[in-house]
């Protein structure tokens, strides 16, 4: 009998203590949930998501068109959380420009996000790097170079030697259907590397082909990020996306490595800084010889750097003409407009240079609103708070991801008359003025981390856009006129990215 009673007792026990545990283990797994979707005390309103994963999968579309929708529901600022990172969403022109502008040192810093630091070797650029001392001190430099290296007669320079390649290249295409990105990415990849190693190549260099084909294949892959970046615990699961974006890091890096090591042993003169790796160097030098703390110019960090400049440079600059020449494609009437002032101002005998900015009012216009209407870039890289802040009496954390909606900007109904339209007379006032800075358009961003190489890009645009529309005319291929080249925006990339489309290049008859 006693025996029996043991073991009913032992049984009984062991029972006990497996409902203790499954009780246990469910009470903490509905705490973690109810934790896990619990937003913070005054946290902007949004979509609730789901227990851990948050509304990641309520991103049924490109972001700019799913933030577009609830914008409309929660209102122009929204909260949400995506994994285990909390994320404010801000919309249209007053919240951007309050947090960007007004708030510009509490919204300076940027989300550690695993992909990026793969790509930056542990955030040595300064694209991702968060604000600090060490990236005030690259920004400044790249400021420098910019200034002294690509503006004005200088970048005149650059740009000008490269259109006798563009010229043999399209002659030899001349009324033939071409895809003009290969052509952009030569003539960008050129103006750069010689702005910063002071060497050119050849337009069908296989080694610009091949940058070209790695900038694409990075913005495709890397765009959306891994998980990682959204849940922690993701980095240490050995999955294909890290051993991906390691690869197309070390290949892009190879190139700009060859090219460093190639100008530091056979051209670098302390004495004669003539490029922008020089410049780095002296820099780097300078500081060693006066016992200034060197580790915030390190070679990992000058070579992060210069990827910043070229990939950044070349990927926006040739994504805003690939925009550019399908729209004079679509839009001939718009196009002939835009001749017929370069030649009245310009004429056919020089090329255009910087000081014809301000003298073309209509074709600056059409470049500006190329950039509205195509909005390239329409959700801006993330920043993250510095320390708790306020929108709107909304509290937003300390580290929490913030990202505006730029989109909401540049297509907002209640700042341009029918935004959805290609009309450059967006960008002119009554008196055929051009209106540089429309209080709803930030295609650079604006205020601590506004783009480095803004006042580049417009000076490259409108150099290279100019002297194209004064020289030759773009059309449809034949027999494909009614096909639509703007409407070719994929959602497997971030961004509005056209796909590979063709027109024709042919040269204006004197």
């Amino acid at each position: 009998m006693v025996d029996f009673l043991g073991t009913l007792t032992e049984s009984s026990l062991g029972q006990v203590n497996g409902l203790t545990v499954t009780l246990t283990l469910t009470v903490l797994l509905v705490s973690m949930a109810i934790w896990s979707v619990s937003r913070p005390s005054r946290f902007p309103p949004g979509p609730r998501g789901l227990p851990i994963v948050g509304s990641i999968y309520d991103m049924t579309d490109s972001p700019e068109v799913v933030f577009g929708k609830w914008a409309k529901k929660y209102g122009d600022i929204f909260g949400l959380k995506i994994g285990q990172r909390w994320m404010v969403v801000l919309n249209r022109k007053d919240l951007i420009k309050e947090a960007i502008i007004k708030k510009g040192a509490e919204f300076a810093g940027r989300p550690d996000f695993y992909s990026a630091e793969l790509f930056t070797d542990g955030f040595k650029d300064i694209i991702f790097s968060t604000y600090s001392d060490t990236w005030k001190l690259h920004r400044k430099l790249g400021h420098t170079a910019l200034r002294h290296f690509a503006t004005g007669k200088p970048l005149q320079k650059l740009v000008s030697s490269v259109y006798p390649k563009v010229e043999k290249e399209l002659a030899e295409n001349d009324g033939k259907p071409i895809d003009p990105r290969l052509l952009l990415t030569l003539i960008m990849y050129n103006v750069l590397s010689q702005m910063c190693f002071g060497k050119s190549y050849a337009l069908h260099d296989p080694n610009v082909k091949e940058w070209m084909q790695l900038n694409d294949e990075a913005n495709t892959k890397f765009g959306f990020g891994l998980a990682a970046d959204f849940f922690s615990w993701a980095k240490y699961v050995p999955s294909s996306g890290p051993r991906m974006i390691k690869d197309i890091t070390a290949k892009m890096q190879k190139f700009i490595k060859s090219e460093l090591t190639q100008h530091r042993q056979k051209t670098y003169d302390p004495d004669n800084i003539s490029d922008f790796y020089s410049m780095l160097l002296k820099a780097q030098e300078d500081a060693k010889r006066e016992g200034e703390d060197v580790e915030k110019l390190t070679d990992d960090h000058i070579l992060q750097t210069l990827m910043d400049i070229f990939f950044a440079g070349t990927q926006t600059t040739v994504d805003t003409l690939y925009w550019a020449f399908a729209l004079m494609s679509e839009n001939p009437g718009i196009q002939k407009k835009v001749q017929a002032e370069i030649d009245s101002v310009v004429g056919r005998d020089r090329v255009p240079t910087i000081e014809d900015r301000g003298t073309l009012p209509y074709t600056e216009a059409t470049l500006y609103e190329v950039m509205r209407y195509s909005t390239i870039g329409p959700i801006a890289m993330p920043h993250s708070t510095m320390c708790d802040t306020k929108i709107c009496d909304y509290i937003i954390p300390k580290g929490a991801a913030v990202v505006f909606n730029l989109h909401s900007m540049h297509f907002d109904p209640q700042e341009w008359d029918d935004p959805d339209s290609f009309k450059p007379e967006h960008f002119l006032d009554e008196a055929d003025t051009v209106r540089q800075h429309p209080p709803s358009f930030m295609p650079f961003g604006a205020g601590r981390r506004s783009c480095l190489g803004e006042a580049v890009a417009k000076a490259d645009l409108f150099l290279i856009f100019s002297w194209f529309l004064q020289n030759y005319i773009f059309s449809k291929v034949p027999a494909k006129e009614s096909e639509s080249l703007i409407n070719l925006i994929p959602k497997t990339v971030v961004g509005r990215l056209l796909t590979p489309y063709e027109i024709v290049i042919s040269e204006r008859r004197k």
